[in-house]
């Protein structure tokens, strides 16, 4: 009875292993026969917005993604596009935002400066005024021209502050000597030694040379520090957009999108064959990377330097006190450099005595003697009213420099490692990669699992686009490590640009679309100045009838100025004045 029962048992298991193979077998020859559907495939891709005729019912081998793609030929070339596009946009769109990031802080540096040189001429010509009457506006073309000078050096770089400095004070000693020694008669050979040793009696004092240092390590660092902004700004812009060779291509399609044809996405692509692949696709342009770096640093040492021992600020703004400190200078030396130069130059001819021929007012008397008066300040309400105006938009332009050039310091720092970083902040992105804690999870080019190593890695090559950008880089941050060290710098600008106007780019051009960057965060108000209702400010042209001949000279050596001009100008008083006097006396 028990046999009879373990057979029976034997049996009926028999019959369920056949049973269970057959059905196993089965199964194997339907899936064999019937692949996988592509159903979930097409959900995802026409979610993302493509047709669904490109998707296949069932999975073949890809042209790009390989076996069991649920993608054709057609739409794999699409998904493939797609990928280009998206990276070039992104590339693009980061580009820009760093140079415009740039630009505005470079355009509110030149708007702030020039409102700054606009403040110096207006307070230069209302203390001098004040101080000097009548001779300041008679010779005011002098001042005038001076300034011209330093904002031609800042608008394009084609003069050297060196001459410029020479020749003001070259033409200020020229009109100063030829007046205070108004006396004796003069001829052309004889100024032309007069300006000759002019370097050896030293009319002005040691203000010339100190001037000339101060103003020249201060307007090259400061031209060389907005013109490097603006031109680094402009280089990066114009970096070519990315050209993908056909292995990029299809190693980029094959991370981004090979993974949902197969319907094997997991988490997504994995984080560093992301980063990988981008890398490799980008690999031109993050040759800009070292060059890029060496700019940013060079930027902040200028900037520390323009804060610091280079401070235009502290130059330009009291050039009125210290040119009025050399004709001071001068005219407590005026007997001794006389005497010295007729030493050197021979004896001048006294002229006929002059004698008063009963003037109404000191001011008629100008071509006799150089009057030096005690500066008048003002007494009224309304004068120390706008002085005291006057002083706060000083302090509040003067504090607005500083904390632009700080905040255009912190910006760009910000930018340093940006172009090795491109590849990082392209795939730190939900849509595009896996998290680093999915990895195990996530695509790997093959299938769901971890990533070991870079699957495609290309070497750089070099194309002329991003060589002529590092060049300009690499040109610029040799210019700026000139500034820092108080050398010349050449950078020519031969646009016809005004000065009244902006720097590079208008305000009014700009995009909306990047206002949000034009301001520094944090205190952005204390950063703002009404420059636009800032006029611009010329100097008074002369009022004198005949006035000398400005001529403009070469290192220390001064032309001499028109025998006629200078006989009509100073002699022909002289002249009158003697005739008049002698007839009262025969009177």
């Amino acid at each position: 009875m028990a046999v009879i029962r373990i057979d029976s048992v034997r049996g009926n298991m028999c019959r369920l292993q056949g049973v269970l193979l057959f059905c196993a077998l089965y199964l194997t020859a339907v899936v064999l026969a019937n692949p996988r559907s592509c159903d979930s495939v097409k959900s995802v891709l026409e979610s993302k917005g493509f047709a669904s005729q490109g998707i296949l019912d069932k999975p073949q081998n890809g042209f790009i993604c390989g076996e069991d793609s649920c993608c054709n030929d057609s739409l794999e070339n699409d998904l493939k596009a797609q990928s280009h596009s998206d990276i070039e946009k992104y590339l693009k769109d980061t580009v820009v935002k760093v140079a415009t990031l740039v630009e505005t802080r470079a355009r509110k540096f030149d708007e702030i400066f020039r409102s700054m040189m606009n403040n110096s001429k207006r307070e230069f010509h209302e203390m001098f005024e004040r101080t000097y009457g009548k001779i300041y506006l008679d010779n005011a073309e002098v001042f005038s021209d001076f300034f011209n000078e330093l904002e031609t050096y800042y608008k394009k770089g084609t003069v050297r502050l060196a001459d410029t400095m020479d020749t003001f004070f070259g033409i200020l000693y020229q009109r100063m000597f030829t007046v205070i020694n108004s006396q004796y008669n003069f001829d052309e050979t004889y100024i032309a030694c007069v300006n000759n040793h002019m370097q050896e009696v030293k009319p002005f004092g040691d203000v010339p040379h100190k001037l000339t240092q101060q103003l020249k390590r201060a307007f090259v660092a400061t031209r060389t520090f907005y013109k490097s902004l603006t031109r680094a700004a402009e280089a990066i812009r114009e970096a070519p957009s990315l050209h993908m060779d056909e292995d990029c291509a299809r190693q980029l399609t094959l991370m981004q999108v090979c993974g949902v044809c197969r319907g094997e996405t997991g988490a997504g692509s994995c984080s560093q064959y992301c980063i990988d692949t981008i890398a490799s696709c980008m690999r031109n342009h993050i040759q800009l990377s070292d060059s890029w770096d060496n700019f940013v640093a060079a930027i902040d040492k200028v900037a520390d330097r323009l804060t610091g021992p280079y401070n235009v600020d502290s130059v330009v703004e009291p050039l009125n006190i210290k040119i009025s400190e050399a004709i001071m200078n001068f005219q407590e030396v005026g007997a001794e450099v006389s005497q010295k130069i007729q030493q050197k130059c021979g004896t001048l001819g006294l002229k006929r005595p002059s004698r008063s021929a009963g003037y109404d007012s000191e001011e008629d008397n100008t071509s006799m003697e150089l009057k030096f008066e005690t500066m008048k300040m003002g007494g009224g309400g309304k004068n120390r009213k706008h002085k005291k105006v006057q002083e706060r938009v000083e302090q509040q332009q003067h504090l607005t420099l500083e904390k632009l050039i700080e905040d255009i310091k912190i910006k760009i720092k910000t930018t340093k490692q940006f172009w090795v970083q491109l590849p990082y902040q392209y795939c730190n992105n939900d849509n595009i990669s896996a998290g680093p804690s999915d990895d195990g999870n996530c695509w790997n080019g093959t299938t769901i699992g971890s990533y070991n190593s870079p699957t495609f890695k290309a070497e750089p090559t070099e194309t002329p686009q991003i060589s002529g950008q590092i060049h300009i880089l690499n040109g610029l941050t040799e210019k700026l490590r000139k500034a820092y060290h108080g050398q010349d710098v050449e950078i020519i600008d031969d646009s016809e640009e005004t000065f009244e106007g902006s720097g590079s780019g208008s305000g009014d051009e700009e995009n909306e679309d990047t206002s949000e960057e034009t301001k520094p965060e944090g205190g952005d108000d204390d950063l703002t100045i009404d420059i636009h209702r800032i006029e611009e400010v010329s100097l008074p042209p002369v009022t004198s009838t005949f006035r000398p001949e400005v001529v403009r000279t070469s290192s220390a050596n001064v032309n001499s100025m028109s025998l006629t001009r200078a006989l009509i100008q100073f002699l022909l008083p002289m002249v009158m004045v003697w005739f008049g006097g002698a007839i009262k006396d025969l009177l």
